[in-house]
């Protein structure tokens, strides 16, 4: 907290004079207690300049502590606005962000919205390595779609969003120990979001791949990659039986009309049509019914959290697992 200030004239440009009295540890200036760093000198002083509406006419800041001069700001290195709103952002608790939920809108921290989106996606425990992508890809998506449209959706195609602490009731006891490592994963990668050719990447994301994941043409950075290690899941494969009758329901075939008997379906219509977990199944035609092997879990496109989990096993860092599942693409920082 500064007590005071001064203006003064130095060679012709005119000084502002901030005094502290108090000790601070220069050399650590982004250290974290709790969720929030401790503010910079900088910070500090455009706060306090702001808030106490002290004319703009300076060349520079001088900060004083104990009567010795710690740091000098001179005014064509930063813009008082343009400053502050970096700083913000570069804060996740005190970035709010507002998220629609349905017909009704809150403003919440980034912070949050990361943590909550961890609670809500993660279907089994990951290596923190796998935890520190997913964070980045959620990251990347939240500042997309805040530049975009100024808003979060809690529910959209990629990512669902839910208040953390109403997870307490789901952990219990175990509650405050998944809090801190999602915790650490945010703080590790504060900042950091995903490029491709200049424009943020979308989080794919699938809990399981068939084996290998998919390209897409639209999106260039997903790439065909092997990712084998996905048939050790538990899940991976499951077989799920339809009686004739029953996909004549499903698919309509009862009806008078006879347009269904003659159409044709993607294999990702026939999957969600039945509820298959992946659209990459084979089909065994019995006699009375047909019986679907699925191989995987999701759309197979992007990070497979499971290879992810593998891969951080092995040794792989959350860049070198991002870099394996996306190709081209440059990792930047607020």
């Amino acid at each position: 907290m500064f007590l005071r200030y001064a203006y003064r004239k130095e060679n012709g440009k005119l000084v502002l004079y901030l005094y502290k009295t108090t000790q601070f540890e220069f050399a650590q200036e982004n250290l974290v207690i709790e969720d929030e760093p401790i503010q910079t000198l900088e910070e500090e002083a455009i706060h306090y300049i702001k808030e106490n509406k002290l004319p703009l006419s300076f060349d520079k800041v001088y900060i004083l502590i104990d009567g010795n001069i710690v740091k000098t700001i001179p005014k064509d290195q930063f813009s008082l606005e343009e400053r502050e709103l970096h700083q913000r952002k570069k804060n996740e608790t005190t970035f709010l962000i507002t998220l629609r939920d349905g017909d009704k809108e809150k403003q919440i921290s980034l912070f949050q919205y990361l943590m909550g989106s961890l609670f809500a996606n993660i279907p089994f425990p990951l290596h923190q390595e796998s935890l520190k992508a997913l964070v980045i890809l959620y990251r990347t998506y939240a500042l997309d779609k805040l530049n975009e449209v100024g808003y979060i959706e809690a529910k959209n195609s990629f990512i669902t969003y839910k208040d953390p602490f109403i997870y307490k009731f789901t952990y219990l006891e175990r509650f405050q120990e998944i809090y801190d490592k999602y915790k650490e994963a945010i703080l590790k990668t504060k900042g950091l979001y995903l490029l491709s050719n200049g424009k943020p990447i979308k989080p794919y994301i699938h809990f399981v791949s068939s084996g290998y994941t998919k390209e897409n043409k639209k999106d260039t950075y997903l790439v065909s990659k092997n990712s084998l290690w996905d048939m050790k899941a538990k899940n991976y494969l499951q077989q799920f039986f339809f009686s004739y009758s029953d996909l004549a329901k499903r698919f309509s075939l009862h009806q008078k009309s006879t347009n269904n008997l003659h159409k044709s379906y993607s294999k990702k219509e026939i999957a969600c049509i039945l509820g298959l977990p992946s659209f990459d199944f084979t089909c065994i035609e019995e006699k009375d019914g047909m019986t679907f092997l699925s191989r995987g879990i999701g759309n197979d496109l992007g990070l497979s959290l499971f290879g992810a989990n593998y891969l951080a096993e092995q040794g792989f860092s959350y860049s070198q697992i991002l870099a394996y599942y996306f190709q081209n693409i440059m990792m930047y920082q607020l």
